[in-house]
């Protein structure tokens, strides 16, 4: 594996590069692709479009389930030990979809498929940005997160022609082994899992002497974060988001094809994912100078737009339409929770706490895809997109509610503790440092007293010390 980079170029740029090519692969042959299965499996297969939209839902209720599982593992083993066991597992889930032929089969590929996207995407790949960005996080996770746009828009649609040309079961395990090729290189020789190990610091900040030790990660404890009211909160805004967000993408594909034409819908699809990579490469440069909670709330205000319009739109110039609004708004969207967080609740436990984010998203994530299909199935797309709108602006009453990040709360209340902290006696607690025992200074002692042992024999003998008798003949005092 490649640890050096060329002098003058931070290591992190190709960090970042590579967690570019694995979102890229993983959104155009997982996430965006989603809509182009649930397609396949109700021409091919004929499962009913609700049936079919459960089996999405599945798939991204598992990928949360594994996300969270995945942030416990990302804190105890190297990052591209986990992401080259989830793109073996991906590609395993890619090749069955093919065969799946009733709905218990579909069930087990999709928590397949679902465990191994947990795995290579969203998690670890924002995990690996906290870790080597800071100042310009929100930049950084913007590009990384910019592949997620260009899956959409580069292999997506290429999956959805050849799969309409011919069919799921003769590429899925063509579309299985590309999968592999696109991640491992990547994973294998570009992803390292932080600086620290390299000698090195985030943003590229001065290295650390020889032979210094990193220092500790800042932040919040998982259990004093998972418990907190701004977590609750943001937790239940995601979760309507995430249900308006992915419902409308994996339906807009199938919607579109059948309002207007498979080639509308294709260039829907690229439409889509075009503006979510402007938009997101935007978003990240704002969030360095703007409120993030603000952003937020703006941008879910024109997710609640976009829509809208979808669900009204029966030409291909309202439907693009449609696509460009909703397209500024998701991938940013997306983004925005990781940086929230992190924000608020720092890198310590951040793994788990993203992780546990994701866990509960899913309530969202699975339900929108299957509502959608549901509706569809009992009246019509706009009905389906229209319960879409109202959960959209719904999300930001509860992000009003969150209100902001409370980093410095947390942060006063993390060093009372500590400072509050003794041991029996009263003792100060011993320092947590990764310091070498021998290069720790011990502790000031306090001076120690001198004590004078006195011989009373030898005094009383000696010729200085006054005599019995003369102390007798000291005369008493008269009127005189």
């Amino acid at each position: 594996m490649q640890e050096s980079s060329p002098p003058g170029i931070f290591r992190g740029w190709f960090v970042l590069a590579g967690l570019f090519v694995t979102m890229t692969v993983t959104s155009g042959l997982g996430f965006y692709a989603q809509g182009v299965f649930l397609d396949a499996l109700v021409v091919e297969q004929g499962f009913s479009v609700s049936v079919a939209g459960a089996g999405t839902g599945i798939f991204f209720a598992v990928s949360g389930i594994a996300g969270y599982y995945a942030g416990g593992l990302l804190s105890k083993f190297d990052v591209r030990l986990v992401m080259t066991v989830g793109s073996l597992i991906g590609a395993i889930g890619l090749a069955l979809l093919g065969q799946v032929r009733n709905e218990v089969q579909m069930v087990l590929v999709m928590v397949v498929f679902g465990t191994g996207f947990a795995l290579t995407s969203l998690v670890p790949s924002s995990t690996i940005v906290t870790r080597w960005f800071v100042r310009k996080r929100s930049i950084a996770l913007s590009i990384a997160s910019s592949g997620l746009s260009l899956g959409g828009i580069a292999i997506s649609p290429v999956i959805a022609t050849i799969i309409d040309a011919d069919s799921l079961i003769y590429w899925a395990p063509r579309i299985a082994i590309a999968f592999l090729i696109g991640m491992l290189p990547a994973v294998l020789f570009l992803i390292h899992p932080a600086p620290e190990a390299l000698g090195l610091r985030p943003d590229g900040d001065a290295p650390l002497a020889s032979g210094a030790p990193p220092p500790a990660p800042q932040g919040v404890s998982f259990k004093e974060a998972v418990r907190s009211r701004y977590f609750i909160l943001i937790s239940v805004t995601f979760i309507i988001v995430m249900a308006a967000q992915v419902g409308a993408i994996q339906h807009t594909f199938k919607m579109t094809k059948d309002r207007i034409d498979i080639d509308t819908a294709r260039t829907a699809l690229m439409v889509l994912s075009g503006t979510s990579v402007v938009a997101r490469i935007l978003g990240g440069i704002a969030a360095t100078k703007i409120s993030l909670t603000g952003l937020t709330a703006a941008l879910m205000a024109v997710q609640s737009i976009g829509i809208a319009v979808l669900a009204v739109g029966q030409t291909k110039l309202v439907i693009l339409i449609g696509a460009v609004i909703l397209g500024a708004a998701m991938g940013n969207l997306l983004m925005f929770h990781p940086l929230l967080l992190a924000d608020a609740f720092g890198v310590k436990d951040y793994p788990r706490i993203y992780g546990m984010g994701q866990l509960l998203m899913i309530f969202g994530v699975g339900s929108g895809p299957f509502l959608v299909g549901l509706i569809r199935d009992f009246s019509s797309y706009r009905a389906a997109f229209g319960v879409l709108t109202v959960f959209a602006v719904a999300a930001l009453i509860f992000l009003f509610a969150a209100g902001k990040p409370t980093t410095q709360e947390f942060a006063t209340a993390t060093t009372a503790k500590a400072t509050s902290a003794v041991t029996d006696f009263g003792k100060p607690p011993r320092p947590n440092t990764l310091t070498p025992p021998h290069e720790i200074e011990p502790p000031t002692s306090r001076p120690k007293k001198r004590v004078a042992v006195v011989d009373r024999g030898s005094v009383m003998k000696s010729d200085n010390f006054p005599s019995v008798d003369g102390a007798r003949s000291i005369p008493l005092k008269t009127s005189d």
